[in-house]
């Protein structure tokens, strides 16, 4: 049956031996094939893709423009599937080819770069994206990327292996300058506005939930797409937040203009867990895991311990 694409693996094979061989009988008995099947894989071939890949009255065979532009890629093409089928054969698969890997935003800041070293060690080739988590989860499903980390832990799907890396509580955060208190919201957006998370993110769908679960309606004025656009703005004293520790982190907690506090509602929690499909890329998943968790160790939560120590038993690294 011929594919979409007016070509396969065995008719391309045809045409390359033919034209190495340069005529038709010769590829036929290179390739154990009778000279009538060689004959008409060729005209399917030229049929399906509409072109004409032979200069019929050549001896030898000669390729049309077409063919020569064909050839070159046909040639690159079975060399891959060979190169393939023999890693398949010798178990040579050990070294992947091609890692594909969403991040939230704020866990590739803190450790991008040490995950992008360990993914090389295992990968020939890998892409990183961030962006809006909420598209993460659909992409992994539809087999766009290989591994997320992500708020979003796929629960309803099956198939999926899962690694949990951080567990840390919201928490209120207020410009340097606000003098007033920190235990009543609905005060607190009285005076200054509230700066929100575009409602597309994770992260901000959570926090809305949360209000409205606490019947907390504040005015929609300010709305920001990026955790370092946020809390720039709440720095400069244009508003407040509710944003997670790792967030601050991502913004650079040092150099920002801001008070932290403890959320004045019910608990609101982010947890963050790496899933990627089972069974697919042997111990990467796991390897990334582990390494993710003992660099949040070393950076993320050395730095909120010195920072904001207050907060640093509620953030834990999972395992």
């Amino acid at each position: 049956m011929r594919s979409g694409f007016g070509f396969d693996l065995r008719s391309m094979e045809i045409f390359v031996e033919t034209l190495e061989q340069g005529s038709q009988s010769a590829a036929a008995r290179r390739l154990g094939l009778k000279q009538s099947s060689v004959s008409q894989s060729l005209a399917n071939l030229e049929e399906s893709m509409g072109v004409t890949l032979f200069k019929r009255h050549s001896r030898p065979l000669e390729p049309t423009s077409a063919g020569r532009f064909f050839y070159d890629r046909a040639r690159r093409l079975l060399d891959d599937a060979r190169s393939t089928r023999r890693e398949l054969v010798s178990g040579g698969f050990g070294q992947l080819h091609q890692v594909r890997l969403a991040l939230v935003d704020s866990l590739a800041t803190a450790v991008g770069q040490p995950l992008i070293e360990l993914i090389r060690r295992y990968t020939r080739d890998y892409t990183l994206t961030t962006g809006l988590s909420h598209m993460h989860g659909h992409s992994l499903l539809t087999r766009h990327v290989d591994i997320i980390i992500s708020d979003d832990r796929l629960e309803n799907y099956d198939g999926l292996e899962r690694h949990a890396l951080l567990r840390e509580p919201f928490v209120l955060v207020v410009p340097l300058s606000w003098d007033g208190p920190l235990d009543n919201l609905r005060w607190l957006a009285r005076h200054l506005d509230f700066v929100r998370y575009t409602p597309q993110s994770l992260i901000g769908q959570a926090i809305e939930r949360h209000l409205r679960l606490n019947q907390l309606e504040l005015p929609a004025r300010l709305h920001l797409d990026n955790t370092f656009a946020v809390l720039r703005l709440v720095s400069a004293g244009a508003g407040w937040t509710i944003t997670t520790p790792l967030c601050l982190y991502q913004a650079g907690l040092d150099a920002l203009q801001v008070t932290v506090a403890p959320l004045p509602l019910a608990p609101l929690v982010r947890e963050l867990t790496l899933v990627a499909r089972r069974d697919e890329l042997g111990e990467l998943p796991a390897l990334l895991a582990r390494d993710g968790r003992r660099l949040l160790e070393q950076r993320f939560r050395t730095q909120l311990e010195r920072e904001l120590p207050w907060l640093f038993a509620e953030v834990v690294t999972q395992g």
